[in-house]
């Protein structure tokens, strides 16, 4: 039994499994020929389609009034064709219903004017397995940020089944355990939607961080999340949101998407086909809510990030980067200098892709220091140079790098390919894969040839992980959250 609204305004119980429609007539008209002709005209209306690099596979659209939001979701909606897929996957907010986890709710089917649009009970039984995901009903009777999709999606795609997922509360290790629980239902033939608008700015949201504001301010603060979006980084989206506290209502919905990307064996590259605000219309950035479309593309190939850390690096960039990490080194000791120099003009743009690398210095075999960083936030030519000088400078366990030391001092570096979550100890090889351990606030990490120096068992190598991280030396056993990385490790020896 459900309860929907009456003709009179009231509500009753009506006994049904088909989800009726919640915002008809609001967010966009009520009666079929003219939503039809509203959606037709805002697809017209979009831009040419941008220079893609492949066929989207997934895609993070807005969810206001078409009036106000309708033209970017078309930017997006625009790059579908019919019968392209045939299962469209949709994470959408909770605006209504607190809800821990997520959401598929028991209805059937969807219906809008435009017809019904069946749900996937199958997948959303696979779904259900996964003890986050539960199958309540009253987060998507009213939700329109699942809803508002409905209809772009019915005349671009035709006929597709639907798996309604709407996401509450979640933490990152609950978004990645979601992101687990949907790969395997994200095929060639399934669309993965985020719903998402993104800063909601005045006082009747309560977000006023510049004051009275313009268009610039928004849209910068916007664009420093979508970068992220863009980096396929949702830890590094989380800290954005956590640090800016912008107000972007698919937060959750966005972080299992890029969890879920990340996933894939071949990450979709994502690109921004469209930014708008409501401002735009009502000239009035003082109460304004930002729209974006950003199409996740499927490239065939390893994301930039994921690329970089297969072997590919040629002799030249190799020299390149131990070069940069030297300078900086020489910059830090013997000049004093606060911030590494470097001159990226010439650099090959690989070496400008984000990347993460640890920096390890050795004196006559022997460690002098030993600093990196896990998530590529910044370029990695960068990186390599500040982590060096972190490394000769910065190491806890050592005196800083003298002067005099430097001719012995020999470089090497080892760049990290993008961490994934492992279920449990037997899924790393020991000096193939570096290893992460979180547990309780903390982390710890040991670079592959750790383990083998050492001649760690696995269990010996949690141990050791545990210890490094402040934690009781069996803490791996129950609780704890394990990821494993590839490294490309070269150093000044083999150049």
């Amino acid at each position: 039994m459900r309860l929907f609204k009456n003709k009179s305004g009231g509500h009753e119980e009506v006994p049904s499994n088909v989800r009726e429609p919640a915002v008809a007539g609001t967010f966009y008209p009520g009666d079929a020929r003219k939503l039809g002709a509203m959606v037709d005209k805002h697809l017209a209306s979009a831009p040419a389609l941008p220079d893609l690099p492949g066929s989207p596979c997934a895609m993070i659209c807005p969810h206001a009034g078409y009036a106000y939001s309708g033209p970017t979701a078309a930017a997006n909606y625009k790059l579908l064709r019919p019968g392209q897929y045939a299962r469209v996957v949709v994470l959408a907010p909770s605006h209504y219903a607190l809800l821990q986890g997520a959401s598929v709710g028991a209805f059937t089917a969807f219906r809008t004017p435009l017809g019904d649009v069946p749900v996937d009970t199958k997948a959303t039984d696979a779904l259900r397995v996964c003890k986050l995901v539960s199958d309540r009903s009253e987060p998507q009777a009213r939700e329109h940020s699942l809803e508002v999709q409905l209809p772009f999606l019915q005349k671009t795609l035709g006929r597709f089944s639907l798996v309604p997922l709407v996401v509450g509360d979640a933490t990152p290790q609950d978004r990645d355990t979601l992101a687990e629980t949907l790969l395997p239902l994200w095929d060639e033939r399934t669309l993965v939607v985020a719903s998402s608008d993104f800063c909601h700015y005045g006082p009747s949201f309560d977000f006023e961080p510049f004051g009275r504001t313009d268009r610039e301010h928004i849209a910068q603060l916007d664009r420093e999340g979508i970068d992220r979006i863009l980096a396929l980084d949702a830890d590094g989206f989380e800290s954005y949101m956590a640090r800016s506290r912008n107000t972007i209502c698919g937060q959750a919905p966005i972080g299992v998407l890029l969890r879920l990307a990340k996933l894939r064996k071949s990450p979709p590259q994502p690109v921004l086909v469209a930014y708008a605000l409501s401002g735009d219309i009502e000239q009035d950035y003082e109460h304004s809510v930002s729209y974006a479309a950003i199409a996740f593309c499927e490239t065939g190939a390893p994301s930039p990030q994921a690329a970089m850390q297969t072997g590919l690096f040629s002799a030249d960039e190799k020299r390149a980067l131990l070069e940069i990490a030297r300078r900086a080194i020489e910059q830090a000791v013997v000049k004093r200098a606060r911030r590494p120099d470097v001159n990226t003009r010439c650099l090959a743009p690989r070496l400008m892709q984000p990347g993460a690398a640890f920096v390890t210095l050795t004196k006559d075999g022997e460690l002098r220091g030993c600093i990196g960083t896990i998530e590529p936030d910044e370029p990695l030519a960068l990186c390599v140079a500040n982590n060096a000088v972190s490394a000769a400078t910065g190491d806890p366990r050592f005196f800083p790098v003298g002067a005099d030391e430097l001719p012995r001092i020999h470089i090497e570096i080892n760049v990290l390919s993008p961490a994934y979550r492992v279920r449990g100890i037997e899924e790393f090889v020991l000096g193939k894969h570096g290893v992460i351990l979180e547990k309780h606030g903390r982390r710890a990490l040991f670079l592959p040839e750790v383990m083998v120096e050492q001649r760690w068992t696995p269990e010996e190598t949690l141990a050791h992980l545990c210890l490094k991280a402040g934690l009781p030396r069996d803490a791996w056993r129950s609780g704890c959250t394990l990821y494993c990385f590839g490294t490309e490790a070269f150093g000044e020896r083999e150049m």
